[in-house]
């Protein structure tokens, strides 16, 4: 008997909606009571904490320097597990004082963050974003659901 060892761009090829499930090392650390929706919220929630956390106060002196740092945050947040997509754009005046102390820093109400996390079935639309309702940077979930589709692993997503 032969075996036939198909992989995921197979099934891409031929129309088919399958999705492969990363295995998580980690999974056996959180209460069986947790929901891959939970999850997905939880790991979103890492995400726009650690951009709050580790980019404000970055000084910034010189226009170019503002899609660079885009950029960065969205490598940093695609860095950490289960992330799908992120996008960031950064508002910020730059001084135009030619001093050599003019700059100013970032703050977390220049950033407009979102991301996307797939954790199983589970899909995490989060926003980190400035309401001026509010007076503060609000990180939210724009959308929760769940992809339709089998949930594949190990050698097929390979």
């Amino acid at each position: 008997m032969s075996s036939v060892v198909l992989k995921f761009s197979d099934f891409k090829s031929h129309g088919v909606v399958v999705m492969c499930e990363l295995e998580d090392p980690a999974a056996k650390y959180f209460s069986p009571k947790v929901t891959e929706r939970e999850r997905a919220a939880f790991e979103a929630g890492i995400a726009l904490g650690m951009v709050i956390h580790q980019f404000t106060g970055i000084p910034v002196r010189f226009p170019e320097q503002v899609k660079l740092l885009e950029r960065v945050i969205e490598y940093a947040i695609m860095s950490q597990p289960f992330k799908k997509k992120s996008a960031v754009r950064v508002s910020i005046e730059i001084p135009s004082s030619r001093s050599p102390y003019a700059y100013t820093t970032l703050r977390s109400k220049n950033l407009d963050v979102t991301l996307t996390v797939e954790y199983g079935k589970a899909v995490v639309k989060a926003r980190l974003h400035y309401i001026p309702e509010l007076d503060y940077t609000l990180a939210y979930i724009e959308d929760i659901s769940e992809k339709s589709g089998e949930v594949l692993t190990g050698e097929v997503c390979r």
